[in-house]
């Protein structure tokens, strides 16, 4: 279906004035315009229903072990009504509505659950599949609810229930429904949307902000600003940029000259890709085994499913071509892979068969130099 299509079928079918569905709009599972009192938006299958009784929460901070939170755990925090415009601003619609839930930052503060300064938290739903993230600065803005009311009614499950994040000074997909995990990080988690390539900023415009004066937390931002056709111009020219340094001659040039013995391939490489949701507890395996050096990244990537294929609510086929992935990068001796294989299989199995869990692949390394001390091999990582 092209774009101009697409335009006349939500049009026709939608009392709400003015939305504009982007390109990927027959990429969502479930679409309702008409929702009230807010439409109903969801990219991935909804999760099974769940009782707000039975809500738990997965929270880590930086330095802490992940705990379980339970709802009772959650009663106890002061209760919130926030009633703010809630902005999407990819379909181009605004609702006013009234949130009841807790803030945020008493629930961060309350379990002592933190990051570093110029840190992130990252919120993952129950659908396995979507996630967000925010600063250390945007998380504590005290506008932030973990919602479980909408207009003085529970949450519905359709619209996050029974508990989902509320950030209305964002645009509405940061907002992340059903929240069963809250992450700390050190580094920007970026999110499902940015590495789709859906969004490039969580940011709302300054048409937006203006129009509902909508003010930005103070300090760091989560995502990039803006594209530079909706923010003002610069009032001071930027910096000049430094040339490169010169290249570093003499030692580099005499380790690459050294004439080197060959070396039998002891080390290994241990490649693993895992469910984003899934680094913290990785990371944890992997150094409760007294593994420390890694490199870790979130990507995009398939294997033999081919993605992620489900109906919509409307019997039409629907397919993710490519799903988010941790991946991590573990050098290591050779006889120390079967330690990181088991760190990395208890950490990320979910039930023995299921899809989703990730694969291991191994693979020789010839040799490892380390550059400040010409040290090789096993001694260089």
């Amino acid at each position: 279906m092209n774009l101009s299509r697409r335009l006349s079928v939500f049009k026709g079918v939608s009392m709400r004035e003015g939305i504009l569905p982007p390109k990927f709009a027959d990429k969502f599972f479930r679409i309702d315009f008409d929702a009230m009192p807010l439409p109903i938006l969801s990219l991935y299958p909804i999760p099974p229903s769940l009782a707000l009784e039975e809500v738990t929460l997965d929270l880590a901070g930086l330095e802490q072990h992940p705990r379980l939170i339970s709802w009772p755990m959650l009663h106890e925090l002061p209760r919130v009504k926030l009633k703010v415009p809630f902005i999407c601003q990819i379909f181009n619609w605004v609702e006013e509505v009234e949130w009841e839930g807790i803030r945020l930052v008493d629930l961060l503060d309350s379990f002592k659950i933190d990051t570093h300064p110029d840190g992130y938290f990252a919120f993952y739903s129950r659908d396995r599949v979507f996630f967000e993230g925010l600063s250390r600065d945007e998380a504590r803005d005290p506008r932030v609810l973990l919602a479980y009311g909408l207009n003085g009614s529970p949450l519905p499950e359709v619209h996050g229930g029974p508990l989902r994040l509320v950030v209305p000074f964002l645009q509405g997909y940061k907002s992340v429904k059903w929240v069963h995990s809250i992450h700390a990080f050190r580094h920007d988690p970026v999110g499902i949307k940015r590495l789709l390539a859906q969004s490039p900023t969580g940011q709302l415009n300054e048409k937006w902000r203006g129009q509902y004066q909508i003010v930005p937390p103070a300090g760091k931002s989560g995502d990039p600003p803006p594209v530079r056709s909706e923010i003002a111009p610069l009032s001071t020219p930027p910096a000049a940029i430094s040339p490169p340094e010169p290249p570093v001659h003499g030692r580099v040039d005499s380790v690459l000259k050294k004439k080197q013995p060959p070396r039998q391939a002891t080390l290994k490489e241990v490649i693993a890709f895992v469910r984003p949701g899934k680094q913290l507890a990785t990371r944890q395996a992997l150094e409760a085994a007294g593994i420390y050096g890694y490199t870790t990244t979130t990507v995009l990537g398939r294997s033999r499913q081919r993605g992620l294929r489900f109906q919509s609510e409307k019997g039409e086929p629907v397919a993710i071509k490519f799903m988010p992935k941790q991946y991590f990068s573990i050098m290591i001796d050779a006889g120390r892979v079967p330690a990181v294989i088991a760190a990395l299989m208890k950490a990320n199995r979910t039930g023995k068969g299921a899809y989703g869990d990730g694969k291991i692949f191994i693979v020789d390394i010839d040799d490892a130099v380390r550059i400040s001390t010409d040290e090789r091999g096993e001694e260089a990582i």
